[in-house]
């Protein structure tokens, strides 16, 4: 078994690595502990792992941002968090369990127990693990692609800064762990990938179409609340900076 554990204070991911040792001893494979969002997301991505443990406060940023990109159905998530107002949400994203910090051995046990009732009980293998417990099974996906479409495309939704997985469902009257596991299942893309995409398209495309403006102005047009932000999503969708890349292009 695998573990991939996302906690940002050392000490707690080491307490939590002995506690799943004592437990589950030779059962183990692998521990790998990270500490911020962007390694967790490429450990998520290039290897598998079983058992999924989230912190909901990294750096003072929000671990569900993590759960709006990782499908829940085929990664087994364990939520660890001293905040448990936010039991309930986690639950609406398809984790396995939600424990309390500070983490007693017991809870980790009962915790591990019912990672593996879930996992004897409805992962069927690898290969048709998603079938039998979609969400999408009575929903119209031709029309979910041509509302999508229309709200991205002609209304161009993305442009409002509040946008998030919860108002794109509500607009598409979806739940949002349907919405997510639409886009991750059949666009291979996360919610926040999906948005930075349009507007860092419409950005290059204001960059160019108005010379004058500031590359400042132009990020905040775009839907993006923070200047870090859009030139974070910026740099990183096109290996450039937003003033490079109009420099770049306007001397073609």
């Amino acid at each position: 078994m695998k573990v991939l554990i996302l906690e940002d204070e050392p000490v707690h991911a080491k307490y939590l690595t002995k506690m799943l040792i004592n437990i589950s001893g030779s059962t183990i494979d692998e521990i790998k502990h990270v500490s911020t969002i962007d390694e967790a997301d490429e450990q998520l991505s290039h290897s598998s792992v079983d058992i999924f443990f989230l912190d909901l406060n990294i750096f003072g940023s929000d671990g569900f941002n993590i759960l709006d990109s990782i499908p829940t159905t085929s990664i087994n998530t364990i939520v660890v968090s001293a905040n448990i107002d936010n039991a309930i949400r986690a639950f609406e994203y398809g984790v396995i369990d939600f424990i309390a910090k500070p983490v007693s051995e017991d809870r980790l046990r009962l915790a591990l127990e019912r990672h593996s009732l879930f996992t004897n009980t409805y992962k069927r293998g690898a290969d048709n693990q998603n079938n039998s417990k979609s969400r999408l099974l009575q929903v119209d996906l031709e029309k979910l692609q041509m509302r999508l479409f229309h709200l991205m495309e002609v209304e161009k939704i993305y442009l409002n800064e509040d946008l998030s997985l919860e108002i794109l469902a509500e607009e598409l009257e979806l739940h949002p762990r349907q919405l997510s596991e639409f886009l991750n299942g059949k666009k291979q893309t996360s919610f926040n990938s999906f948005l930075h995409s349009y507007r860092i398209k419409e950005a290059k495309d204001l960059l160019i179409k108005y010379p004058e403006k500031n590359v400042s102005d132009i990020g905040f047009e775009v839907g993006y609340k923070s200047l870090s932000s859009f030139y974070d999503a910026f740099k990183k969708e096109l290996k450039i900076t937003a003033s490079e890349f109009r420099q770049k292009t306007l001397s073609l």
